[in-house]
């Protein structure tokens, strides 16, 4: 099987997430971080061991970097707006 579009995309994703961390903590991220989204392409990659589903599972691996890379994913914020805290000129109500 050719793996190699999994394999960008994990290399990718590590870079998507590294990139992140550096930007918004500056700080490398957490190993953690990048055991999630190594498992993340591991079970992709195990999905491409179906032939029929290889096609599926490399579409989903670059579909996982692209909404990383938006922060489209559950739990990513938008740049410069921590949770809790109020917009950028408004006043937090007493």
């Amino acid at each position: 099987m050719n793996r190699s579009g999994i394999v960008a995309a994990w290399a990718a994703g590590l870079g998507i997430v590294t990139w992140h961390s550096l930007v918004k903590s500056h700080r490398p991220p957490m190993p953690g971080q990048y055991l999630g989204v190594s498992g993340l392409f591991v079970l992709l990659a195990l999905l491409a061991d179906y032939p029929p589903a290889t096609g599926v599972a490399t579409a989903l691996a670059i579909g996982v970097d692209i909404a990383a890379l938006l922060q489209i994913l559950p739990g990513a914020q938008a740049p410069g707006k921590a949770a809790g805290q109020p917009q950028t000129g408004t006043k937090p109500k007493a």
